[in-house]
């Protein structure tokens, strides 16, 4: 079955679980994935990365951020494991795509993501931090007293230098050089 197929159960099964979710993040709703999801296929494409194993690892990657506050992929796995067998999901991918749900947190050592699958949506999830959308979630952040605006530029170089594939980079680079120069010219204006 190709990943087409999957699509738009998954999505619908994501926002079944998110309806439900007792704190819903505003910033990793189905619009985050599916942002993701375009990045990421763009790189599965570049690749050669299975479609499959990753279009259920983006869809459920973030099911666990609306039940625990910090790090989530082993919740998100937890949750997406009986989604997937009961939709009967290739049983023969159901690991790794929940392997690839647990490696995306950011605390997670970069040596313990050893697939394709796991390093693009590592690097997709990060990716969306960066653009319009990025100035978006940033002053969302901000307003809820979670960063500083002074922050903004040094968060984002983080995520940039942590960004696992150089293909990723090419993806990206469009979208964090607009960030950074949005963030250094308001600071700039705000200084006065």
């Amino acid at each position: 079955m190709s990943w087409q197929k999957w699509y738009p159960v998954f999505l619908e099964e994501m926002e079944k679980v998110i309806k439900e979710a007792p704190k819903v993040s505003p910033v990793h709703k189905n619009d985050h994935v599916l942002r993701v999801w375009e990045k990421s296929k763009i790189l599965c494409e570049r690749l050669g990365a299975d479609m499959e194993v990753m279009i259920a690892s983006v869809i459920f990657h973030d099911l666990g951020r609306h039940h625990v506050q910090g790090d989530h992929g082993d919740k998100s796995a937890e949750m997406a494991k009986p989604i997937l067998e009961r939709i009967g999901f290739p049983v023969d991918k159901i690991d790794a795509a929940l392997e690839v749900m647990r490696q995306h947190d950011h605390s997670l050592p970069p040596e313990q993501r050893k697939s394709l699958e796991a390093k693009i949506l590592y690097d997709t999830d990060k990716m969306d931090a960066f653009g319009v959308i990025g100035v978006y979630r940033h002053i969302l952040f901000i307003e809820a007293g979670r960063m500083k605006i002074e922050d903004v530029i040094a968060e984002c170089k983080k995520r940039w230098d942590g960004l696992m594939l150089d293909e990723s980079r090419d993806v990206a680079r469009e979208d964090y050089e607009y960030i950074v120069n949005f963030f250094k010219t308001l600071v700039k204006k705000l200084e006065g």
